[in-house]
């Protein structure tokens, strides 16, 4: 037997891109004891529940994404997404105390997705030299 230490780590990371020009993505790593042929099973199965959830950006992005709309001028932004997740919620709540942005949620009942809006904070990176 060879003690060279644990295998090598692999990860999988899928994009898919839809005819509006959605773009889909959904990573995972093999776990112990893991077949690769599983591995890749699971992350297509994980691709095709995020295009079931519908909306613009995958749910391990959400909060990226929201956060990235707090920082926007000060004008509307907004996201449509497949579903809130708890990590998403909780992000929420860190935005409005941190910044005081607060989103407007509204459910689309047709496409089964909901639509955040909020209104940018206009952060401005005052580190940066202005010319």
């Amino acid at each position: 037997q060879h003690h060279c230490g644990p295998p090598p780590a692999v990860t999988v990371h899928l994009i898919a891109q839809s005819t509006t020009g959605t773009v889909m993505t959904v990573e995972a790593a093999l776990q112990q004891r893991e077949l690769p042929e599983d591995l890749g099973t699971r992350v297509a199965a994980k691709l095709l529940q995020e295009v079931q959830y519908g909306g613009c950006v995958d749910t391990d992005l959400q909060s990226l994404a929201l956060c990235y709309m707090c920082l926007t001028p000060e004008d509307v932004s907004r996201l449509r997404i497949g579903r809130l997740t708890p990590f998403t919620i909780e992000a929420l709540r860190l935005y409005k105390q941190a910044w005081g942005v607060e989103f407007k949620l509204q459910a689309d009942e047709e496409t089964k997705t909901i639509v955040l809006s909020c209104v940018g904070t206009g952060y401005r990176n005052m580190a940066r030299a202005s010319t």
